[in-house]
């Protein structure tokens, strides 16, 4: 499939109810916002090299960099590196995955990062600063962006009860994985899975917080 048409069928998908144009199962995106559009085509002709199976779409003035494959990169170096080399000013979003068949979690965590993110001072940002700023002034809202976030994870009883554990653990993967009858490795799998489809990486205190609040808000 081309650049153009990958681009057209995406947008069909995602804003006029047109049907998922890939094979993949889930997706990701980062929504990006550059002030000069000027830099903007530099910077998205870098990021296209970069992110082999990635394509830009624009809708309005929101730039979105879809993908399928996570490339083994820092992202938050990575868009420092670009602000800084490039002289680039710009603020991005990075989601976790997002199943398919539920595009209204694509438009759920637009519509949040545009809420909450906007005009605050981060050049980078995932679910966790995402969360961190709807607890800080609209704590409600989390139960609406809580199976967006969460994707698979979502009313997944068994992934839950190791999150919980690992909460009451104080983050010990050698105590959890003694308390719910795993393998240590088998839990870091879990972890790492868990990481892939939220964003949130539950051995870093502050997206372990904004996991404990995500379960919390049932």
């Amino acid at each position: 499939m081309s650049y153009q048409k990958q681009n057209l069928k995406m947008q069909n998908y995602l804003f006029k109810g047109g049907r998922y144009p890939f094979k993949e199962e889930n997706f990701r995106f980062l929504m990006i916002n550059i002030d000069n559009s000027e830099d903007e085509m530099l910077v998205y002709n870098f990021l296209e090299e970069l992110f082999f199976d990635g394509f830009i779409l624009k809708e309005g003035k929101d730039s979105f960099l879809f993908y399928f494959i996570e490339p083994e990169i820092s992202f938050k170096d990575l868009f420092v590196s670009i602000s800084a080399d490039f002289s680039v000013p710009l603020k991005v979003y990075v989601s976790g995955k997002i199943n398919q068949k539920y595009p209204e979690n694509f438009h759920l965590l637009y519509k949040n990062v545009k809420e909450f993110l906007s005009g605050k001072p981060y050049l980078f940002s995932t679910n966790a600063e995402l969360i961190k700023e709807i607890i800080r002034t609209d704590f409600k809202k989390l139960k609406e962006i809580r199976p967006a976030v969460l994707n698979r994870i979502f009313d997944d009883t068994q992934m839950e009860k190791l999150i919980l554990s690992l909460f009451e653990n104080n983050l010990n993967v050698t105590r959890t994985a003694q308390d719910v009858y795993m393998h240590r490795n088998t839990v870091i799998n879990k972890l790492e899975y868990i990481k892939q489809e939220t964003g949130l990486n539950l051995q870093k205190f502050t997206d372990a917080a904004c996991m404990y609040w995500l379960l919390k808000t049932k």
